[in-house]
């Protein structure tokens, strides 16, 4: 081949649109494709306009197929960037049903990261013949360019020095004082409970454990609430319970209805039903996902939900049912601990690169009999794999002390938090007042709290 005539870049058309039409084939292929491809990706711009409007059907939990995605495109003026109505129709013509998309993916991934050492090579080329540059530097800067490319990361890797790092922290203690916005945390709206915490910060995973019928969901969905008034976007993945069981505790909360009578509307009167209504309709910035909650489909929609509508808020209920989702049955638990410890390294990863805060819940699955008397309990109670104890920047363990009394009546409005762990707060028990009939955690007079050391 002359010289003259440049080689054309790495890409695979034919592995582009196999996915792009294996996810108009089906919706679920799409979930296993967006935590591994960027737009950016996708050799072609009609590829890259068609994937990112799918990315965006996603985000609204919508169906992917061609009517839709035309009619989006159509609605977002870039139907003719995606090549028009004939080229997007034609994407799933012949095309075999693609049962192996990640393998697809990574040819289009691999494609991509070659072109990114090719277009490397031309910086670091053009560096060199800069005079002005001294090679040191041109050496350093272009190492950390080249293992962000390795490592998948969208920025540089630099060693900094000590006063660069220090005037870094001060500079970002000034921003959040003049724009207390951004720094702004998130809050359950108890004030015990987020005095001791100073409140929920993005780029950290928070873990809330608790037995079974405790109130660990209650507990984060008054998060939730109270994040959403906040004006936080959150996402809120229930593997456990329906989404309008979720929505139907706040709606009488805020109608002033028992949620008893909720459960019987048979009892709720004319006027109990009208408020029902109207409580109904207050916004709130929380979206729910109640169906095939796996940790493909987590990280997919909340990649998705980020880059689209924005995201502060990821919660997951819970964590046994997302992971062991697709498992077999007969597992050991070796095979456990490793899918748990994936899944919550994971979770870390997330949070930090979305910028949000991931809250996980996990149902204890085991409880050592001094646990369950009422004695205070320690990290290593956790059942499950190391990283479930050293990964979360923030552990809360939960407990109503109802049924650690064996259901006495006198102890059912009682509830603990234990601060067991809390990397930027303080450790600690905060007591709170858990009301029955309005399914609702609230603050308790004369609130004792301990620190524990």
């Amino acid at each position: 081949m002359p010289e003259s005539i440049a080689k054309p870049l790495p890409h695979s058309l034919e592995a582009e649109r196999s996915l792009l039409g294996a996810a108009l084939l089906d919706s679920g292929a799409l979930l296993k494709i967006i935590p591994v491809l960027q737009d950016s990706d996708f050799f072609l711009m009609q590829h890259r306009v068609i994937y990112c409007a799918m990315r965006e059907l996603a985000a609204e939990s919508k169906p992917i197929d061609i009517t839709l995605l035309m009619e989006h495109l159509s609605a977002i003026g870039k139907l003719d960037a995606a090549g028009g109505v004939a080229y997007i129709g034609q994407l799933a013509d012949g095309l075999p049903r693609v049962t192996n998309v990640e393998h697809y993916a990574g040819i289009v991934k691999a494609r991509a990261k070659s072109r990114e050492l090719i277009a490397f090579s031309a910086r670091l080329e053009s560096r060199a013949y800069d005079v002005a540059e001294s090679p040191d530097s041109c050496a350093e800067e272009s190492i950390a360019d080249l293992l962000r490319i390795i490592s998948h990361q969208s920025h540089s890797i630099h060693c900094r020095s000590w006063r660069d790092v220090a005037k870094s922290a001060v500079d970002q203690l000034i921003s959040a004082k003049m724009n207390p916005e951004k720094a702004a945390r998130m809050f359950f709206g108890l004030k015990a409970l987020d005095d001791m915490t100073s409140g929920l910060r993005r780029k950290e995973l928070c873990l809330v454990v608790a037995p079974t019928s405790n109130g660990k969901t209650l507990l984060a969905s008054q998060l939730a609430v109270s994040a959403s008034t906040m004006n936080f976007r959150v996402l809120y993945f229930s593997a456990e319970m329906p989404a309008e069981q979720l929505a139907l505790r706040e709606i009488t909360y805020r109608a002033g209805v028992k949620f008893y009578f909720a459960q019987r509307p048979e009892l709720l009167t004319t006027e109990e039903l009208a408020r029902l209504s109207e409580a109904g309709k207050d916004p709130l910035a929380i979206r729910i996902v109640d169906q095939d909650v796996t940790p493909s489909r987590i990280w997919a929609v909340s990649e998705a939900a980020k880059r689209t509508a924005g995201l502060d808020l990821v919660i997951v209920d819970y964590d046994q049912l997302v992971i062991e989702a697709g498992m077999d049955p007969k597992a050991d638990d070796d095979s456990i601990f490793r899918h748990q410890r994936n899944f919550v390294l994971a979770a870390k990863r997330m949070a930090e690169r979305l910028d949000v805060c991931f809250v996980l819940l996990s149902q204890l699955r085991k409880v050592s009999a001094n646990v369950a008397r009422g004695a205070h309990p320690r990290l290593d109670d956790i059942w499950g794999d190391s990283s479930v104890r050293n990964t979360p920047h923030l552990i809360l363990w939960l407990v109503r002390e109802f049924f650690q009394q064996e259901m006495d009546i006198d102890f059912e409005r009682k509830a603990k938090v234990y601060v067991l762990k809390a990397r930027n707060g303080r450790t600690g028990v905060v007591n709170l007042d858990f009301d029955p009939e309005r399914v609702r955690f609230f603050d308790v007079p004369e609130l004792e709290t301990v620190h524990v050391p």
